[in-house]
């Protein structure tokens, strides 16, 4: 089985990878680089789900043996007056099927939300690295791996994500 990923980055590539291996039998995974025209901090469910259905479908028209193509977008969600981190997977088949799957969301500390909607930082990834001073903590264990004390990674909260996604695939039956 052969599954595009609308990204390089390598953490999405495992969450992906383990995502499906859990399913389907002899799966490669390719990821492609690709344009979402999202901004690199998406803020609110609608930019994270476009971002995702953007990176699935421009890695499905990719790869031309594609059996099927994901995006992974992760995101800010405002709940109140605080921000959770999530990330949101689509998976698109062949025939142009499509679902949803959301990751656990964790609370993003509200200093550095700041510091990237007054435009000190793009995204959060470059706060934490300088805050932490790591570099590309985003394709390693994501900020999560920090908070967590090493016991969760992002791309757990990939598979979690993408699996949700696979849910209705692989129940066919009463998704129809």
């Amino acid at each position: 089985m052969e599954v595009c990923v609308g990204s390089t980055n390598p953490t999405k590539l495992k969450g992906v990878k383990n995502a499906f291996s859990m399913f389907y039998n002899n799966v490669n995974i390719k990821g492609y680089n690709v344009q979402t025209g999202i901004p690199p901090q998406p803020i609110g469910l609608e930019q994270i789900i476009e971002g995702a259905r953007r990176r699935a479908i421009s890695s499905l028209a990719i790869g031309e043996r594609c059996d099927f193509g994901v995006g992974v977008e992760a995101g800010f969600i405002p709940i109140e007056d605080k921000f959770f981190d999530v990330q949101i997977a689509f998976v698109i088949d062949r025939n142009g099927i499509g679902f949803y799957g959301f990751s656990p969301m964790f609370m993003v500390p509200k200093t550095f939300v700041e510091k990237i909607l007054a435009g000190e930082y793009r995204e959060l990834e470059e706060v934490v690295d300088s805050y932490f001073h790591t570099k590309n903590i985003g394709e390693k264990g994501g900020f999560i791996s920090i908070l967590s004390k090493g016991r969760i990674r992002r791309e757990d909260l990939v598979f979690y994500a993408v699996t949700m996604a696979l849910i209705p695939f692989i129940n066919q039956n009463i998704y129809s």
